[in-house]
């Protein structure tokens, strides 16, 4: 599937590049992953100014659960409901979207109907509670970098 919900482990959920930086910085590295990006949705491929108004930059994680680590690989280009569909979740608790409205963008993306999306949803569930089980380590990777960039006055 092009498209699949990741949800982050709760012990983890608000350790990553974006929280360590402040905000002017990651909107300048934002702009520089959609730049790189060609201002494209990395998974539905619409663009920015065209089709949408917006676009989101969305941390890609590897989970090494053998060493329980969880590492940063990489940065990219979302538009808003590919990216919501990545934190189901989160989007859903904070009310930022109707889930009818995420189902038909997932099904419409990956061509799957209604049915294909539940199995999907339960199987992302299952992963999240097997990783909820796990003390991760979080590791920056190439981006540790970044992390310097502080929260200092904004």
């Amino acid at each position: 599937m092009k498209l699949e919900i990741e949800l982050i482990p709760e012990s983890t959920m608000t350790i990553n590049l974006r929280q360590q930086m402040s905000s002017y910085r990651w909107r300048q590295l934002s702009r520089q992953i959609q730049q790189q990006d060609q201002y494209t949705c990395q998974i539905c491929r619409r663009t920015k100014g065209l089709e949408i108004d917006k676009l989101h930059c969305h941390e890609v994680w590897d989970f090494d659960k053998e060493n329980g680590i969880q590492r940063l690989i990489g940065l990219q280009s979302l538009c808003f409901q590919c990216h919501m569909i990545k934190h189901i979740g989160f989007a859903e608790m904070n009310g930022w979207i109707e889930k009818y409205q995420l189902v038909e963008h997932f099904c419409r993306v990956n061509r799957v109907t209604a049915a294909d999306y539940a199995v999907h949803f339960h199987e992302a569930v299952q992963l999240w509670i097997a990783r909820n089980r796990i003390d991760w380590i979080v590791e920056l990777g190439e981006y540790a970098d970044y992390e310097n960039c502080t929260r200092e006055s904004e």
